[in-house]
């Protein structure tokens, strides 16, 4: 496990701490950077079984191989063993629907974490500091507002309408607790859109690339350009040129969508 640990350190480009709300910001902002949101490896562990969540060690041996992250599950829950292994204290807390994030414990505040949204959420937030919380970056503004005591709702808007809206649960949970929200995430029906579409996030300085099928979105601060992969060859170059992944998990993704009829190239 150190090695796994170490070689994930390393890959963000960091070294080991001590635990504070600092360190944790940067550690948030390198994975954000450098750790893709993808659904390739997704299509890959639903092969392996329903419910599969890489262990660390198999997490930090894709991502230096393969150069895969994952989505939320995938990603959050991997950042948290990480950070348990760092010192800090960690816990999981749902967002609904069909998505988890992670509750830090430091220094007598509670902080929500997310590197598994695809979002620029660069920073731990305190919720509990202030009823309302704003964030912008990339043409995205998201907005957390406290409902009830331990409900707060989590609204992504683009150029101004919201694209995205869930509900955080701020409760605690653990690894066992969260088992079958999995394999929900894993249900291999059209109602599932994650498991009918390909998706990727990479953040890279002062641009997000965005990947949808076969259109992706460039975002800056100020605008965005949306380009069109009408060919495969173009789609394969762009897609691991943006985000670094293996070409076998490309054409993985590819069939196993085109299993499901749904075919991005003839």
């Amino acid at each position: 496990m150190k090695q796994a640990v170490d070689q994930y350190i390393r890959f963000l480009r960091l070294e080991r701490e001590v635990p504070s709300i600092n360190y944790l910001q940067r550690l948030i902002q390198h994975h954000l950077t450098l750790v893709p949101y993808e659904s390739f490896s997704k299509f890959h562990y639903f092969a392996l079984a329903p419910d599969f969540i890489p262990p660390l060690p198999l997490f930090v041996h894709n991502l230096l191989e393969k150069g895969w992250g994952g989505t939320c599950f995938t990603l959050n829950m991997n950042f948290a063993r990480l950070l348990t292994e760092l010192g800090f204290s960690c816990s999981f807390v749902r967002v609904e629907p069909g998505h988890l994030a992670i509750m830090v414990e430091i220094r007598g505040k509670r902080l929500y974490v997310d590197v598994g949204y695809g979002s620029p959420i660069m920073k731990p937030v305190d919720l509990e500091a202030r009823p309302q919380h704003k964030m912008h970056g990339f043409g995205e503004e998201i907005t957390i507002t406290q409902k009830q005591d331990s409900l707060y709702e989590i609204d992504r808007k683009s150029n101004g309408k919201t694209f995205v809206k869930k509900q955080i649960i701020w409760e605690s949970l653990t690894e066992e607790e969260i088992a079958d929200d999995i394999r929900q995430s894993y249900l291999d029906v059209d109602e599932n859109i994650t498991m009918r579409r390909i998706t990727a996030v990479r953040f890279n300085g002062h641009q997000c690339f965005y990947l949808r099928n076969n259109i992706m979105k460039v975002m800056t601060f100020r605008n965005i350009q949306e380009i069109q992969l009408n060919s495969l060859e173009k789609w394969q170059k762009q897609v691991q040129d943006v985000y670094q992944v293996e070409e076998e998990s490309l054409k993985e993704s590819l069939d196993f969508l085109k299993e499901r009829n749904i075919i991005l190239f003839e």
